[in-house]
């Protein structure tokens, strides 16, 4: 029977909401419609002064508890994902009691995991009011995924991996395969959907580290501009190896020191550990040669995380590219270039890079997801739509092989709204057999894994 699910993801970046109304039919998704709004300056800038105060007060949730600002930030974020979801109802000429769950992310304001944590304990933390979203828009709500991979001994991250891998699907009928899927927003994340020499299927994703993150920071500094729209300022300045290798060595770098780059997965990062004096590099190496640099690094990270791809698997050919990051024709251009031996490579890389091309069957392509039938723009947002899908006929989510958990984990918690509760429990039921998960005692506005779940636990 056909499920449709309403998938909703906001991102590091903190610039808008994506809203994604999609079909699952007998192993096929198809988008039926979508949406976004943008977010006002005055949530951008709550949002950042929060995760701001919680850095202050080290990820503790006590802070978190009788703070009016907190209370009236998430109301405003969950206020802006019920209007697009409603919109996005309407557009698309949907009747609400069609539509099994929204499968909601939060927005992150934390995120420390085992692979940085260590001998601390690890949390994460994505903020939401899941109970007011689903009074707002009478639609059952599922969220809070990242909390059961964490909980499991996963780095709840990244969790693209899974909804590729059902992409894939579809991508092998069309003859493409194996294949990488590519992110970049504020971090990137790669996904290896391949086969071993036996055909066995392989699934495997991680964090690369920051994308957009410093180049648009720098250009909201120095040219009060959202990002480098087109490659504009990039343009005009030069890649200089030095500051190339220094940035390798020193813009992600975990809280015992470690270069994230040279990290093997599974792994996950979090913008509170990018580090960068924008100011002193500007005015060492010039704006656009410091900008230029960085976006040739967001694309030479993801040439040198191949060198992560298992040897026993087969190396993918084609490289599906999504998220606002690849709009910058010279960051798009860099990559293409690089996959096939063009551009400049570090001297203490040169023998990775070359083993890794070693491994092409052919040569390599990087094209947008939209050439295969799956929008880039809302990529990330039917991930939620997926996932809340995958909650519903109880199918894990994250693997042992992409975020690290001890064993594969269905995620997510139900909330349903207020008005008609009880017909929508028993339609749940009745249609989806989920009654035996939908009750949950968790009524807080943040994740179960926030600092401390562990004390909760006991």
């Amino acid at each position: 029977m056909p499920v449709k699910t309403i998938g909703v993801m906001t991102g590091n970046s903190l610039d808008a909401v994506d809203a994604v109304l999609t079909e699952f039919n007998n192993g096929q998704m198809t988008d039926l419609s979508a949406y976004t709004i943008k977010y006002p300056q005055s949530l951008t800038q709550a949002m950042l002064r929060l995760r701001s105060d919680l850095t202050v007060h080290g990820g503790e949730t006590e802070f978190l508890k009788k703070n009016d600002f907190f209370d009236q930030t998430v109301a405003a974020y969950t206020s802006l994902v019920a209007e697009t979801v409603n919109v996005l109802c309407a557009q698309a000429g949907t009747d609400k009691s069609e539509i099994a769950a929204i499968g909601l992310h939060g927005q992150t304001c934390d995120h420390f995991p085992p692979s940085v944590a260590g001998s601390e304990p690890p949390y994460t933390l994505q903020i939401a009011d899941a109970a007011s979203l689903a009074n707002k828009t009478d639609i059952p709500v599922i969220y809070d995924f990242r909390s059961d991979d964490l909980m499991n001994g996963g780095e709840a991250a990244p969790l693209a991996p899974v909804h590729n891998r059902h992409l894939c699907r579809d991508l092998k009928k069309k003859g493409v395969f194996p294949v990488a899927f590519c992110n970049a927003g504020n971090t990137g994340n790669i996904t290896v959907v391949s086969e071993d020499a036996a055909h066995k299927e392989s699934v495997s994703g991680w964090d690369i580290g920051p994308f957009n993150h410093f180049a648009d920071r720098i250009v909201r500094i120095k040219k009060a501009e959202p990002c480098d729209k087109d490659g504009l300022y990039g343009q005009k300045g030069e890649i200089i190896p030095e500051l190339l290798s220094v940035l390798f060595d020193t813009i992600a770098v975990t809280r015992e020191n470690k270069n994230f780059y040279l990290q093997s997965p599974p792994k996950s990062s979090d913008p509170a550990w990018y580090r960068l004096n924008i100011e002193e590099t500007c005015s060492e190496y010039g704006f656009e040669n410091t900008l230029r640099t960085i976006e040739y690094l967001s694309a030479y990270s993801y040439v040198h995380t191949l060198g992560f791809v298992p040897e026993a698997v087969k190396m993918p050919d084609t490289f599906l590219l999504f998220g606002g990051g690849w709009k910058n024709p010279l960051t798009k251009s860099d990559f293409q270039n690089l996959l096939n031996g063009k551009g400049l490579i570090l001297t203490p890389h040169k023998e990775l890079f070359s083993k890794i091309y070693s491994r092409f069957a052919k040569q390599a392509q990087a094209e947008f997801s939209d050439t295969f039938g799956y929008s880039g723009e809302y990529m990330e947002a039917r991930i939620f739509a997926d996932m809340a899908y995958c909650r519903i006929v109880g199918e894990p989510f994250s693997l042992p092989e992409t975020t690290g958990c001890k064993s594969p984990t269905v995620a997510g918690i139900y909330v349903l709204p207020q008005t008609g509760k009880k017909y929508l429990l028993e339609t749940l039921f009745e249609r989806y057999r989920t009654a035996d998960i939908i009750n949950n005692n968790w009524s807080e506005k943040y994740s179960r894994a926030a600092k401390g779940w562990q004390n909760r636990r006991r």
